[in-house]
């Protein structure tokens, strides 16, 4: 079983390059970057998706937060939250619903889009 460290961390070390150039802050929030992680795929092509959704809507100034906690029943909660004023549109939010995601996007606010696995 893998590891959420092994998945974040080479999508981070891009990321962080990325915004760099742009000059958009990267902030992590991880409770425990050890959690082991059942469903590698979707983890990783959640991140990917997620985090270059994030990168297009951002511009300068803005900041992109990766994060994962853990509820009391032991699922984990992985997000990407963003500081863009751009948000999502309602077509996109469906859609990300149907994914089973949860989404948080609202005018003005950050945007976050959260996986619970």
């Amino acid at each position: 079983m893998v590891k959420l460290i092994d998945i974040i961390s080479p999508i981070y070390q891009e990321l962080l390059e990325k915004c760099a150039r742009r000059k958009i802050s990267v902030n992590l929030d991880f409770q425990n970057l050890h959690t082991a992680i059942d469903d590698e795929e979707a983890v990783s092509k959640f991140f990917a998706t997620e985090i270059k959704r994030a990168f297009k809507m951002c511009d300068a100034g803005d900041k992109i937060t990766i994060s994962q906690s853990t509820n009391a029943d032991g699922k984990n909660r992985l997000s990407v939250k963003n500081s863009s004023k751009e948000t999502l549109d309602s077509a996109t939010v469906e859609k990300l619903r149907e994914q089973g995601y949860e989404i948080r996007a609202r005018f003005g606010y950050d945007t976050i889009i959260t996986l619970v696995v």
